[in-house]
């Protein structure tokens, strides 16, 4: 068996000395997820191909690494860069072209193609979404149960949870995921509270968890355990939804209600206007609400909505506040609130309080006078100008600290030049190599033969590979070289 494994990776090894360009790239893709691949290029000088669109599919790097070996004065690049695309139907995946050291190295084309998922059946595991109806009106609320099951020696390393897309549902996760344990099995479930966006048959396509596992029995491996990375899919949901009533997008059982700081004010005051919606449903639906008031000038704030689920329902207000200013006495109409009630099978109908607003009739004559004071007082008012002058004592005084400050900075400037001058001349003949080169090349030239000396310049070596900003590793290089002496 041994022997098995070391050919297996001998021929494996072999192989990508001969590669200069690897592409991993799968055949099918699991439709609305997305297509990972990757490249492995090795050389001195690369040429990549620009990898923005493949079949109209936008491209998204996910991550870069690259890695230098220095043998003999002999640099080699090894790059490998991981990519995501997010394909709507099958398609060719096309042939890219890589220049390396001169050469040209083409890919193989490849067809992608996208295949529905399935729940996942095995023994070790089960996911599955449930609900308690299916039959539903549009915007009425109802709770989805993931339930995860999976066994106690399973040898799981790690979950992660592929967040859901509840396409044509809003949906917000809930309070109340627990775990416990059945039979040989250890449960945990997670609840959504959703809402139907849209009328007719609608799908909840499975939902995946991505699961990484100890296998114990792999016999390809030089060592006793290997890790393993599985995704498991839960079954899918079918929706019948219905449309509401006439032409209403509430759904549940609401309160209106409403009331004003005063009814009697003057010209110029305001009149506080507060409205409140409450009850269970679809609040966040509740459309924002407007006032057209005529004589009067009309200001509001945004509407403030609290909602949670609680005893089984979904609760919440929706309040706002309106600062009325009338110039005539005006009346603020009821609002007008209809909702349909599920229990009932009907439209309601539920209208706020209105108010009479009466503004006082002397308040008229009280601002013409008030106008006309204001204008007495103005005119009996003096303009006085003020003139500062500057006398001959604090000129010479101005002009004698100009020069002082003059002298000190020129001082100082000859001091920094003779500074700069001396710290060159006590350079060495390689730091004034270091100092000479120009590209990232002739610097690893240079440095290769003191690989090994010093484990920090040795980092600082392999990160200058990986930059194509020299000029401040140089510095950091050029500060170490010195701290040791080289």
């Amino acid at each position: 068996m041994f022997i098995i494994r070391f050919l297996c990776l001998s021929t494996m090894f072999i192989i990508s000395l001969f590669s200069n360009v690897e592409l991993n790239l799968p055949k099918e893709v699991i439709k609305g997820e997305a297509l990972v691949f990757s490249l492995n290029i090795s050389g001195n000088k690369i040429l990549m191909p620009k990898l923005e669109l493949i079949d109209s599919n936008s491209v998204q790097e996910i991550s870069s690494s690259s890695s230098t070996n220095i043998v003999n004065s002999q640099i080699t690049r090894s790059i490998k860069k991981i990519y995501s695309i997010y394909p709507q139907k099958d398609f060719i995946f096309p042939s890219l072209k890589f220049i390396i050291d001169g050469k040209e190295y083409f890919t193989k084309e490849q067809k992608i193609v996208l295949t529905e998922s399935k729940k996942t059946i095995s023994k070790s595991f089960d996911l599955s979404i449930k609900t308690e109806k299916t039959d539903l009106y549009l915007n009425e609320n109802f709770i989805l149960t993931l339930v995860f099951k999976y066994k106690k020696n399973a040898n799981i390393v790690d979950l992660s949870f592929e967040k859901p897309n509840f396409e044509n549902f809003w949906y917000k996760q809930i309070k109340g995921s627990k775990q416990y344990e059945q039979n040989q099995y250890i449960v945990q479930e997670l609840k959504f509270l959703l809402f139907p966006l849209k009328e007719g048959a609608l799908r909840i396509n499975p939902i995946r968890i991505n699961a990484q596992i100890m296998d114990e029995n792999n016999s390809f491996s030089l060592f006793s355990n290997t890790m393993s990375n599985i995704k498991i899919y839960s079954n899918e949901l079918e929706f019948n939804i219905k449309k509401l009533p006439s032409n209403v997008n509430l759904i549940g059982s609401f309160d209106i209600k409403s009331n004003v700081d005063k009814t009697k004010i003057k010209l110029g005051e305001a009149v506080s206007f507060n409205l409140e919606i409450f009850g269970n449903g679809n609040i966040d639906d509740i459309k924002d609400i407007k006032l057209d008031l005529e004589n009067a000038t009309v200001y509001d704030n945004k509407p403030i909505i609290k909602a949670k689920y609680e005893d089984g329902k979904y609760k919440g207000t929706y309040s706002k506040t309106f600062s009325i200013i009338p110039t005539k006495s005006i009346s603020i109409p009821k609002i007008n609130l209809e909702y349909f009630d599920k229990d009932l099978k009907k439209v309601i109908s539920k209208q706020s309080t209105s108010f009479d607003i009466e503004l006082e009739n002397n308040t008229v004559e009280k601002s013409t006078k008030l106008i006309k004071k204001v204008k007495t007082e103005l005119k009996s008012k003096e303009v006085i100008k003020v003139v500062e002058k500057t006398s001959t004592k604090d000129r010479l005084i101005f002009f004698a600290f100009g020069i002082i400050v003059g002298i000190l900075i020129l001082g100082l400037y000859f001091y920094v030049i003779k500074y700069k001058t001396k710290s060159k001349s006590n350079d060495t003949a390689l730091l004034k190599k270091i100092n000479k080169a120009k590209t990232k090349d002739k610097l690893l030239k240079i440095l290769a033969v003191y690989i090994r000396i010093d484990s920090t310049l040795d980092e600082l070596i392999f990160k200058l590979e990986e930059n194509s900003d020299i000029k401040l590793i140089k510095k950091d290089i050029v500060k170490r070289i010195k701290k040791i002496n080289l």
